[in-house]
């Protein structure tokens, strides 16, 4: 008998039903609302039918989501969502890639700084997208795409003060250096018409 009401009260009674639903951790409004169209919960559905696995595994489908915690407040009615997303790093072929590589669409983002890589495995491509990430802020907003042909050679196309410029930079190595090579360069009166320089070997420089 007692059974059987704890069994009605659980599954049937409306005193543990869902009465609010939160979810943090999503970038963007975007993203957000795929998670509560993909939830399928609304308020006043019995909490005992929440079932978190289930959710989870629906929610983790979803190719921008790393991970998610569900935690159901039986007294309160609360069903509270917590997102580890996956940050977008940079563009490879024409896909947002994150730090390990991982390919995915995050809604409602539109590209904000990231650099456009081009690179023949994703691999590469993660190391020149590293390279921008150790980039000063100001330097590194000029940065139009990142090309490497292996982890030895980079090059990147910039936009310096209106003038497009293809820089080799060689090896992921003497970024202070190499940027105020850079910066002596175009301060040079007899350098204002060049487009390429080489600072693969920052102490001997080489412009065109």
């Amino acid at each position: 008998m007692i059974f059987s009401a704890l069994v009605y009260l659980f599954a049937w009674s409306s005193i543990f039903s869902v009465s609010h639903i939160s979810i943090t951790g999503a970038p963007t409004s975007d993203s957000k609302e795929t998670v509560m169209q993909i939830l399928d919960i609304a308020p006043g559905e019995k909490m005992a039918r929440v079932e978190p696995h289930v959710i989870a595994t629906r929610i983790e489908s979803i190719d921008w989501v790393k991970s998610v915690e569900i935690s159901r407040h039986w007294l309160s009615g609360h069903v509270e969502i917590v997102l580890s997303p996956r940050v977008p790093t940079a563009y490879f072929k024409g896909e947002t890639i994150d730090a390990t590589g991982k390919s995915f669409a995050l809604p409602g983002f539109s590209g904000g700084t990231l650099p456009i890589v081009i690179a023949s495995k994703p691999k590469i491509g993660l190391a020149a997208a590293a390279l921008f990430e150790n980039l000063p802020p100001a330097f590194k907003s000029n940065v139009v795409t990142i090309s490497a042909h292996d982890t030895s050679n980079y090059l990147l196309h910039m936009n310096i003060d209106g003038r497009d410029l293809r820089i080799s930079w060689g090896k992921n190595e003497e970024t202070t250096l190499k940027i105020e090579v850079i910066k002596g360069l175009l301060a040079l009166p007899e350098n204002k018409n060049i487009r390429r320089i080489d600072v693969s070997a920052p102490h001997a420089p080489i412009v065109k």
